[in-house]
């Protein structure tokens, strides 16, 4: 009798044990749904961030000369990774632009990086929803890293 209760006792500890990694799992990590709206966020970071060094680099080829497009060329276009609709570009001057992308989450809400209070993530932080982000061609747009 006393087997069989121990044996018992066990098994419950075990499985609470397991269902307790599990939940403590997704407190921490969040759903795999929210792990791919973070992922999904991450990915039209570096695709802007590409963009506007595609734009800066073809600029310090040229300075001179360089006028931004009026449009993205489709070599310098890419395309959100859920709507595969291609992110928005504004020029707004002879050296001034935009790119707009619709975020599932705030990044303020999960890291873009292991490294705190980094001057250089400040320019790719966003908000959930649509936001732009506005860059002077001449200067370096910085690098989206994780």
């Amino acid at each position: 009798m006393s087997r069989f209760s121990f044996d018992q006792a066990f098994a419950t500890v075990a499985t609470s044990a397991v269902i307790a990694g599990i939940v403590g799992g997704f407190w921490v990590l969040g759903t795999p749904a929210r792990q791919r709206e973070i992922a999904a966020d991450r990915q039209r970071l570096q695709d802007l961030g590409a963009i506007a060094q595609n734009l800066h680099q073809q600029y310090l080829n040229q300075p001179d000369t360089y006028q931004l497009p009026d449009t993205l060329p489709t070599a310098e276009s890419r395309n959100d990774p859920l709507t595969n609709q291609p992110y928005e570009y504004e020029r707004q001057g002879d050296r001034n632009f935009q790119l707009c992308a619709t975020f599932d989450t705030d990044s303020r809400t999960y890291p873009l990086a292991n490294r705190p209070n980094d001057p250089a993530l400040e320019r790719w932080h966003h908000p959930q929803g649509r936001h732009c982000f506005t860059f002077e061609v001449s200067e370096y747009p910085g690098v989206v890293y994780y």
